[in-house]
């Protein structure tokens, strides 16, 4: 070997390691997309990893028809030959907007571009979720998860984390734009940090009088989410949402938390001279290992998320509609086909479909010809854990007042279908049934021994001699006795007559009772406007009281309702469930204390109003008085 190749060796294994450093350093971009064909509809998941010294902040490719949605992040950090070298990989939900081929550009100059082709088949663009299956509009996938956004309806929104990033709340829901009463399900999820939140100290909690939450289901799901390279526990709650009133409103969600608060080890600069290092030992996930941290009560609240919520209709609505809202199909059947006149049957209605339950209500039938009817129950029977899907049963008892075949009129059904923005209505078929005449006694009565034979015995039993006399025998003597007594007392010192004077007495004691009470019901009569109710009023009188006492808001006003449909239904003779709150804005004005009432009602039932001691008396007292005035009038 001459001198001059061990130069060049010794040259080239020295370039070698003064740019090694350089090569770590150099940024690095790599992006893969999967699946690379979807349906529309459906969603794809491009990862984008960068690594190096100087590694450029990754920002989404911008497509026309593509939507690009930050799911997960993590980072790493290592430090090789003094020089620290970082990696980064962000995870981008691809949602398209109309079926073709789209090309992605490539992140640096040079780069092969990524294609995903997009067929039709899938929902439009912009479609809501099926229900009971909410597309995510706030939340990221889990990192790592193949396709984990796959079958999304709806772009997912940021996860805003807490200001110290222990935890975040946040909403799924299926859309965005809702009817008043309508009923759309939602999964209300909460992400603490591990090691850093202590506990949950309760579940999530609507945060708005606008919008009602149906209860939270039993047990929340539980999954790991990475978000900024921190790992998080994600629990997930299911339940159903509606709005109660108009126009261009917004919730949160909030939950109570304790969390650990970060405790700083190192005075001055640094500890160690590097921010990564100085920031992981001053991360209270890993001073809690060693007991350094302190714990802190919290309420993490969520994005706002905005809603547009329309007034239903006036137009067209029929004349028995109940407030229903949803998707829903009737039919009706009898416990019986045969039956004897006087027997009751069971006449059933059966309301199945998705919407608002609570809300579903019907008369059946009433004032029907050759029937007599009686009031019916209902009962639901849930398909999910939020109530959204289920079965709505309506019994009422008849009695058919004539026999023959007889028929049941069909039973209507109206409710508002917020897809097509119109009301429908549904009547189902009418049923027969056969009624028989009422079977009469059959029991036979002992008959009288015909003519002038004599009665015969039992076969058996030796014949009694008989006092009818048979040709021209004689009738033989018979000694009449008369009525004696047994004892040689006195008749007025017999028990007998020693009672009479106590039925006396007590004739006496209850005539004056009687007209005792005349006089008290004359008396409640004139004293209603001191405070005596109808017996109808009383009990949801005490139930109020019972209510003020619990601080319980919706069966304050729930009784107080009930008790104001009966008097004014008796006033302006209505059937009381027919007297709502339109009604009562057309007879006593939308500001009346009535009306007041009526709406404080659905609030309290919806939302979870709650009142003050204060409250409860004031209110307590200005429906007495309007109690007391119409039973006065």
């Amino acid at each position: 070997m001459n001198i001059r190749h061990l130069k060049r060796l010794t040259a080239a294994a020295a370039a070698s390691v003064l740019l090694a450093p350089l090569a770590l350093a150099q940024p690095q971009i790599t992006e893969h997309i999967e699946p690379e064909k979807i349906t529309l509809g459906e969603a794809a998941q491009l990862t984008i990893a960068t690594s190096g010294a100087d590694a450029p902040a990754i920002t989404p490719p911008m497509v026309a028809g593509l939507e690009f949605v930050a799911v997960g992040q993590s980072q790493r950090v290592e430090s090789i030959n003094g020089v620290t070298r970082s990696s980064n990989s962000i995870i981008y939900q691809v949602i398209p907007r109309q079926a073709g081929v789209f090309t992605i550009p490539g992140m640096t100059p040079g780069s092969q571009p990524l294609v995903l082709t997009v067929s039709p088949g899938g929902a439009p663009s912009g479609g809501s979720a099926s229900p009971g299956s909410p597309a995510p509009s706030g939340g990221s996938s889990p990192a790592g998860a193949p396709n984990a956004a796959a079958g999304s309806r709806l772009p997912a929104g940021s996860t805003r984390l807490a200001a110290d990033g222990s935890a975040f709340v946040r909403l799924r829901i299926s859309k965005r734009e809702l009817y008043v009463g309508e009923v759309i399900p939602v999964d209300i999820q909460v992400g603490t940090r591990d090691g850093v939140v202590a506990s949950l100290n309760g579940p999530p909690m609507l945060n708005g009088d606008a919008f009602t939450l149906e209860k939270l289901s039993s047990q929340p799901d539980r999954s790991q989410e990475i978000i900024d390279g921190k790992p998080y526990t994600v629990f997930t709650w299911h339940s159903a949402l509606a709005a109660i009133k108009p126009g261009a409103l917004s919730l949160t969600m909030e939950t109570p938390l304790t969390v650990r608060i970060r405790q700083a080890l190192r005075p001055g600069a640094g500890l160690f001279g590097n921010a990564a290092l100085d920031d992981i030992f001053d991360d209270p996930a890993f001073q809690n290992f060693f007991g350094a941290s302190t714990q802190k009560e919290v309420t993490v609240a969520s994005a706002p998320t905005e809603f547009t919520v329309l007034e239903l209709p006036t137009r067209d609505r029929p004349a028995d509609f109940s407030g229903a809202v949803g998707h829903f199909t009737v039919s009706s059947d009898l416990s019986d086909d045969a039956a004897a006149a006087g027997d009751p049957i069971t006449l059933r209605l059966h309301v199945t479909g998705s919407g608002n339950f609570d809300r579903v209500n019907t008369r059946m039938l009433h004032d029907v010809e050759q029937w007599k009817t009686y009031a019916p129950t209902a009962k639901f029977k849930a398909d999910d854990d939020i109530g959204y899907h289920g079965e709505k049963t309506f019994e009422q008892p008849i009695i058919a007042t004539q026999s023959g075949t007889q028929s049941v009129p069909p039973i209507e059904f109206s409710w508002f279908d917020p897809v097509t923005g119109h009301y429908a209505e549904a009547r189902t078929a009418p049923l027969t049934v056969a009624i028989k005449p009422a079977s009469p006694d059959t029991t036979p009565a002992r008959a009288a021994p015909a003519g002038g034979n004599p009665v015969t015995a039992a076969a058996g039993a030796p014949a009694a001699a008989s006092d009818t006399p048979t040709g021209d025998a004689l009738r033989p003597d018979h000694v009449e006795r008369g009525h004696g007594s047994g004892s040689l007392m006195p008749h007025y010192y017999q028990p007998a007559y020693l009672a009479l004077p106590s039925v006396l007495l007590i004739a006496f004691s209850g005539a004056w009772f009687w007209v005792h009470r005349r006089e008290q019901q004359a008396r409640g009569v004139q004293s209603g406007r001191d405070g005596t109710f109808s017996l109808e009023t009383e009990p949801l009188l005490e139930l109020m009281d019972d209510a003020c006492v619990s601080g319980d808001s919706e069966l304050f006003f729930r009784s107080a309702r009930t008790a104001l449909q009966r008097n004014l239904a008796a006033k302006w003779r209505l059937p009381p469930d027919r007297v709502s709150l339109e009604d009562v804005d057309a007879r006593l004005g939308a500001g009346s204390v009535v009306a007041k009432v009526f709406k404080l009602a659905d609030e309290a039932a919806y939302s979870g109003l709650k009142l003050t001691a204060a409250d409860f008396q004031r209110w307590k007292q200005l429906i007495r008085r309007q109690l007391t005035d119409s039973e006065a009038a």
